[in-house]
């Protein structure tokens, strides 16, 4: 119950305590295993940590080395949306996330069980629990397109005017 529980070096036959006592870091067991959540340990080749504003993002938190090697616990979810932020020397970064190893050039999308589907609330399809957002899924009822034809309002009739569209989708565009 002091200095974070039960000391990794700990030893029952000690009579007297000498300071020796070696604790876990905050969030890890001794084993170096996240207490809650999932590993992820990245790398440095150059051992600089990854500059210039590199990051690996995770569930839209941004993840970043800060010498030869960072662990840090991710929040455990089924699904998990992975992208890169660039910075500076980027082919010196690597990390090991959820039994896969990759770089910055190789981030999947996502990985675990993740849902793909439509974003768009007007759509019939439109799925609210989807983690990963594909417009180009989605159906309308309705056939969707520019239904701008009034020569007097936003410059005179939009360049890609559809006389076949039922609900404007906001798509129109206009003459310079």
């Amino acid at each position: 119950n002091t200095n974070g529980g039960v000391a990794c070096n700990y030893d029952s036959a000690a009579e007297q305590d000498n300071g020796s006592c070696e604790y876990p870091a905050e969030g890890f067991d001794c084993d170096g295993n996240c207490i809650s959540g999932e590993l992820l340990t990245m790398l440095d080749s150059w051992g600089d940590g990854w500059t210039g504003g590199a990051a690996l993002t995770i569930n839209g938190v941004d993840y970043t080395c800060t010498g030869e090697a960072t662990t840090v616990c991710v929040p455990s979810a089924d699904c998990y949306t992975m992208s890169w932020v660039a910075g500076n020397w980027d082919a010196e970064c690597s990390w090991t996330f959820n039994g896969v190893t990759g770089g910055s050039d190789d981030v999947p999308v996502s990985l675990g069980t993740c849902v793909t589907g439509c974003g768009d609330e007007t759509a019939t399809n439109y799925n609210a629990d989807a983690d990963i957002v594909d417009n180009t899924l989605c159906e309308y009822a309705l056939v969707q397109g520019c239904m701008d034809n009034d020569p007097n309002t936003n410059g005179g009739v939009a360049c890609n005017y559809d006389s076949a569209a039922e609900q404007d989708n906001g798509s129109c565009e206009y003459p310079a």
